[in-house]
């Protein structure tokens, strides 16, 4: 049984404390009964909220009401006015833009101005797709005589987008903005762990005109309520973020009605030195790759190759800065690095850095949690970098997701590519240097969906960003988005007026 939400879309009980439940077209609707969960702030341990987790009922609801959106509303929406929502969707996440890194800072742990950035290039791109809606285009075929043969780029319906707590608003956008410009309505699966953020930007789209039903958000455990939306009967089509074990349980639930998927998966992505690499530029800009969002990021360049002849000035410097990257409360301007989601998550991390040094690897910096002073009832971690690290180390094998970095040496070229590329995963990659004939050939060999030269987690809507190998497959922003959001129709239509019958 459910309860509807009478015209509150600031939903929460006593003391400031958010409810969270449902958003479909029967409006933002908090379950009266079934399974409950708190949601604590990962810095201070607080409860800031409470999640009523979907069930079947409740994920048949949103996905009934959101195929009704589809059928009767949206795939007959003029391009133009699906254009005119995506913007003012866009602009009320502008204007709600503080309200949001509030929500996402107590909800995730991000500094604020991580936040900020995600909740600013969540409304970049929600305005990059609404320029696109009028620019979706079919295509003519080989032109046969007395024969016209076209394509039609057609919408799904309703698709299922589920992602990780770690870029929430990002995510949001770059699922729900080109399904929806596409012609599809959309039922997005808020992670458990940190849900607050997608319910009020979903919400914001509802304020901004958004018909109800386009843009649905369920809420609970991934394990139970994801197979009831990714099998869903009804659903056409799956978008999907997060890590290689959830990605193969995607695959098998995509099984269920034989339908098309998106994935982006983990990364382990190396970062190259060159022998002429700016040291001065690179290394803050490393430990950033690996520190920003507290490691919480698939992009980290975390297998950082350092040529033999640098190697010993290279880990030096690393361990030198990393140890003044200031941890602190998200809230504080003057934090340099949050905190992990929960502790159960830190407790993952120590676990991969402690065996990594039990196998030889030497902690220049960090290795262990951060729990001194205000930072005691939180999931602190402290950066860390490694050093003397082999290929065989779990630290080079296994993603952390949290701010761990290690250190190889390598002698040659040929050499890196070959150690690069034995990783099971190619998301990114980051080249530093100047020699453009040696970042040519280390681009074009590399096995990565993204290898970024001089720079890292440089992400533009117009630039198509996906994995490959086990990071996953399908294209995020751009025109490669929107063909992972439509299926292709053939039309052949006979022009003859004369011809031969069968039969005859």
């Amino acid at each position: 049984m459910s309860t509807k939400v009478s015209e509150e879309f600031d939903v929460s009980v006593g003391g400031g404390v958010r409810r969270v439940g449902l958003i479909s077209a029967a409006g933002v609707v908090v379950p009266s009964d079934g399974y409950e969960m708190e949601i604590q702030n990962p810095a201070t341990g607080e409860v800031i909220g409470s999640l009523r987790e979907a069930d079947a009922a409740d994920v048949d609801a949103v996905v009934a009401g959101a195929k009704a959106a589809y059928e009767k509303v949206w795939r007959r929406t003029a391009p133009e006015v699906k254009a005119r929502m995506l913007t003012a969707w866009a602009d009320a996440i502008t204007a709600h833009r503080e309200e949001l890194a509030d929500i996402e800072v107590s909800d995730v742990g991000h500094l604020r101005r991580e936040a900020m950035a995600d909740i600013d290039n969540s409304a970049r791109v929600l305005r990059y797709y609404a320029g696109l809606a009028d620019k979706i285009e079919g295509r003519t075929f080989a032109q046969l005589p007395d024969r016209l043969s076209y394509g039609l780029d057609e919408p799904f319906g309703v698709v299922a987008g589920v992602s990780p707590y770690n870029g929430n608003a990002n995510f949001v956008a770059l699922k729900a903005g080109p399904a929806l410009v596409a012609g599809n309505c959309i039922v997005i699966k808020a992670p458990e762990v940190a849900p607050l953020l997608n319910d009020r930007m979903d919400q914001l789209a509802l304020e901004a005109g958004l018909p109800a039903g386009d843009d649905n958000v369920v809420t609970g455990r991934g394990d139970k309520v994801a197979p009831l939306l990714t099998e869903h009967p009804d659903n056409g089509m799956i978008a999907f973020t997060g890590g290689p074990g959830s990605g193969r349980a995607i695959i098998h639930q995509s099984a269920a009605n034989i339908v098309p998927t998106f994935l982006e998966l983990g990364g382990k992505s190396p970062a190259i030195l060159l022998p002429d690499a700016d040291l001065d530029i690179a290394i803050p800009s490393l430990l950033h790759s690996n520190f920003a969002k507290s490691g919480q990021s698939c992009v980290t360049g975390s297998r950082i190759f350092v040529p033999d002849s640098m190697y010993a000035e290279v880990t030096e410097r690393l361990g030198k800065k990393a140890k003044t990257v200031r941890v602190g409360l998200p809230t504080k301007e003057s934090s340099q690095m949050g905190t992990l989601i929960n502790r159960q998550h830190r407790s993952r991390v120590d676990a991969l850095v402690k065996s990594a040094i039990d196998a030889g690897a030497v902690a220049l910096a960090g290795g262990g949690p951060a729990e001194e002073g205000e930072l005691a009832n939180g999931a602190f971690y402290q950066p860390t970098v490694l050093a003397e690290v082999t290929d065989t180390n779990p630290a080079a094998r296994n993603e952390a997701f949290g701010p761990m970095a290690s250190v190889l040496s390598y002698t040659d070229t040929d050499e890196v590519i070959a150690r690069a590329n034995a990783s099971e995963f190619g998301l990114s990659a980051q080249i530093w240097g100047n020699d453009a004939r040696t970042i040519q050939h280390l681009a074009k060999e590399l096995i990565a969906g993204t290898v970024w030269v001089n720079t890292y987690r440089s992400f533009h809507p117009t630039v198509p960003f996906g994995g490959m190998k086990q990071s996953g497959f399908g294209k995020e922003n751009g025109f490669d988005s929107i063909a992972m959001y439509t299926r292709r129709k053939a039309v052949v239509w006979d022009l003859t007026t004369k011809r031969d019958l069968p039969y005859n």
